[in-house]
C-alpha cells in the first residue's frame, strides 16, 4: 500500500526533506492501482445501492391515508411551471401503481428523486381563490405530517447522497494520483460527476 502523509500534521522544519523525497520518488504518497480499483469498486456498490433505496414515509397504517391525499394534492393543487407537467404525470401514475399494489404491511415509499420532488410540490402548493384554499384546509393535519416526514427522510437521503458523493470524488482524486480525507463531514468541491439533480432536473426526468 502506497505510504499516506497528512501533511496538515507535519512540522514546518521536515516540510522541506518530505518534498525532496516526493521529488525524488513520485510514487510516495500515491494512490495504488489496487486502492484506486477497490475505491472504485466501493463507490459504485454505494452508488448503486442509492439509486435502487425506497424510502418510506409514515407507518403502514397510515400509508392509504397518505396515498390518497398525495394523489389528490398531485391532481388538485400541486404547481408546476415549463415542462413540470411531465414530472407530475410521471410521479402520479407511479405512485398510482405503487397504491393499487400495495399490501397490507407496505408503508408509502418513494426512491430519492420522486422524495426531492414530492417535498418541494408540497411546500409549494398552487391553487386559485378560496374553493381550493378551503379544499387544502380540510386536509391540513395529513398535509402538515406528510409534509414533515418527507423533510426528515430527505435529510437522511441528502445525507446519504454526500457519502456517495464523497466515494466520487475519492475516486477522482486517487486516479488524479492524490488522497482525500473526509473530516468535519463531506469533502465538498465545486464541480461533481454525481452531483445531486436540481428541482428543474426532477421535474424534467424522463
Amino acid at each position: 500500500m502506497a505510504k499516506e502523509i497528512d501533511l496538515s500534521k507535519v512540522d514546518e522544519k521536515d516540510m522541506k526533506d518530505i518534498l525532496t523525497d516526493i521529488q525524488n520518488d513520485p510514487s510516495i504518497n500515491k494512490p495504488t492501482e489496487a486502492e484506486v480499483n477497490e475505491a472504485t469498486k466501493e463507490f459504485n456498490k454505494k452508488a448503486a445501492s442509492f439509486n435502487k433505496k425506497m424510502f418510506k414515509i409514515g407507518t403502514p397504517k397510515k400509508a392509504d391515508a397518505i396515498y390518497v391525499f398525495v394523489l389528490d394534492f398531485l391532481e388538485n393543487h400541486v404547481y408546476w411551471t415549463k415542462n413540470g407537467w411531465m414530472g407530475v404525470l410521471k410521479m402520479h401514475d407511479e405512485l398510482t401503481e405503487s397504491k393499487k399494489n400495495k399490501k397490507d404491511k407496505d408503508a408509502f415509499v418513494v426512491g430519492y428523486q420522486a422524495l426531492e420532488f414530492l417535498f418541494y410540490a408540497l411546500t409549494n402548493p398552487g391553487g386559485t381563490g378560496m374553493a381550493s384554499a378551503k379544499a387544502i384546509e380540510k386536509v391540513a393535519d395529513i398535509y402538515i405530517e406528510t409534509m414533515e416526514l418527507a423533510g426528515k427522510q430527505l435529510e437522511k437521503a441528502r445525507k446519504e447522497l454526500e457519502e456517495v458523493q464523497f466515494l466520487q470524488e475519492k475516486v477522482t482524486a486517487m486516479q488524479q494520483g492524490f488522497y482525500i480525507e473526509k473530516e468535519d463531514g463531506v469533502e465538498k468541491e465545486e464541480e461533481s460527476a454525481f452531483a445531486a439533480p436540481t428541482v428543474d432536473d426532477l421535474l424534467t426526468k424522463e
